[in-house]
Order: C-alpha cells, then structure tokens, then sequence
C-alpha cells in the first residue's frame, strides 16, 4: 500500500527565485536552495551551520551542465570559500539534519553516493577534481 507524503516549501524570500526550503513529511532531512548572490544573506540561518552535503550548479563557457559536489561540516562557511573558489555555480542546493543526526562519516557517505550517481545519469559535467571516499 502507497501512502502520501506533504512537501512543505518556504520561500525564505518570498520569491520562487530567491531562498528556499523544502521539508518533506515523515523524512528528518531538509534542503535548501540558494542562488549564489544570496549566499551572504544566509549568515542568519543556523541551521546551515551544521554538517551536510551540497550541490553547486552552473555552465562553462560553452554551456556545458556542470555541477561540484561537497560535503561539510559547517555548510555556510564552506559555501561562503566557494564564492571565491569556483567560479561557475549560479546556484546551490544544500541538504541538511533538522535533527542534527549528520556526523562526518553520513555526510562523506552521501557525497560518494550522489557523485557515483551523478556520474550514472550522465546529465552534468563533474566539476570535483578527487572522487569523494
């Protein structure tokens, strides 16, 4: 038997484009979207100061899909190096603990398991320069 889930978006901005959160029900995780120009407005947010994995997502030059990989122990901090890091990402999609149940070893676990999947679908170009272990 299939039972139904509740997705709950908060568009921390007001704005489909600007911030965001999704929750989904009956799951302890929760992700956010963040367009690269407001990464610096998201100091305020403490839940992005716990460990977690992230995505940035971008194009090179000649349009190519390209998306970079990483996990962290203090998410915002590590978002906050990339904007001077890497210059290609528009937009980062970053998944956290609402229970603060990630420790190092999950996050490492869950950046393997997206690259090996992102790698099988062959939809983005890698940007990570080390396979994630």
């Amino acid at each position: 038997m299939k039972f139904g889930k509740t997705i709950k978006l908060f568009l921390i901005d007001g704005d489909s484009n600007g911030r965001m959160t999704c929750e989904l029900s009956n799951w302890s995780g929760k992700a956010y979207k963040i367009p690269r120009i407001r990464i610096n407005e998201c100091k305020d947010r403490e839940e992005l100061k716990s460990p977690g994995v992230y995505l940035l997502f971008g194009k090179d030059e000649t349009g190519q899909d390209l998306v970079y990989i990483g996990e962290a122990e203090v998410v915002f901090k590590r978002l906050k190096q990339h904007l001077n890091q890497k210059d290609f990402w528009n937009e980062a999609i970053v998944f956290i603990s609402k229970d603060e149940n990630l420790n190092k070893a999950h996050i490492k676990y869950l950046e393997n398991r997206l690259y090996e999947l992102a790698l099988s679908v062959h939809r983005y170009q890698l940007e990570n320069s080390v396979i994630p272990i």
